[in-house]
């Protein structure tokens, strides 16, 4: 925990000075590998725009079913979480879009992912998708599929981090174009009761969750932090 806490006071000295983002009144559309990476990632930047009247489509790429082994009914509970997170940040239902891509192998089906949202992202469009370096294959391959979109459709690639900031330092993102989207306290309130509603991923009868606690600071911040193409 320690370590943990050390690991995140060093981010939060390299990422205080950022920018604040002002973001542009375009529709936006979100990548989310798994059932709660928009919410960890990009909860507090959806909140706002949904508040201002935006436009958000949420992409679901996985339904997360493979999180734990041998959890059968894992993938409905983790959409139905979702579908509660993003009601909490003012997404209904109906603007979640799921592709029902196998969890922890989008790599192999990254051509097939490409096409997808090639259909599905237009331009003049905000496109919103994991770093293509956060570590994690399904969020890697998410990234190139929004870089390979953006490029092709004209949107405006935006990318969040999650697994960086416990994997990575500083370091790594040095040189890329970074802002931070600051915060309010009604936006982290909301934010707050969207990633408790994750709870297969915060809580677990045998072993660790995924989330544990010491994994959540980065989402607690003030402020998230997007690099802008």
């Amino acid at each position: 925990m320690i370590e943990s806490l050390i690991e995140e006071s060093r981010w939060l000295e390299a990422l205080n000075p950022l920018t604040a983002w002002v973001p542009k009144a375009m529709p936006v559309v979100i990548i989310s590998p798994h059932p709660d990476d928009e919410t960890l990632g990009a909860g507090g930047f959806i909140a706002s725009r949904s508040s201002q009247g935006v436009d958000i489509t949420v992409i679901a790429v996985t339904d997360g079913e493979n999180a734990y082994p041998n959890s059968p009914g894992l993938g409905n509970a983790r959409r139905n979480e979702q579908e509660q997170a993003l009601e909490c940040l003012g997404v209904p239902q109906a603007k979640i879009l799921r592709l029902g891509l196998p969890d922890s192998s989008v790599e192999a089906h990254e051509p097939e992912l490409i096409e997808r949202l090639s259909r599905l992202v237009p331009e003049n469009t905000y496109l919103v998708a994991p770093w293509s370096g956060d570590f994690h294959p399904d969020h890697q391959s998410c990234g190139r599929a929004a870089e390979e979109v953006a490029r092709q459709n004209g949107a405006d690639l935006i990318s969040y981090f999650f697994w960086t900031w416990h994997l990575g330092g500083p370091n790594l993102l040095a040189g890329m174009n970074l802002y931070r989207l600051p915060l309010g306290e009604e936006q982290l309130r909301i934010k707050g009761r969207a990633l408790a509603e994750h709870r297969s991923q915060l809580i677990r009868a045998e072993g660790e969750p995924i989330l544990p606690e010491r994994l959540l600071a980065p989402a607690r911040r003030p402020f998230e932090v997007f690099a802008l193409a």
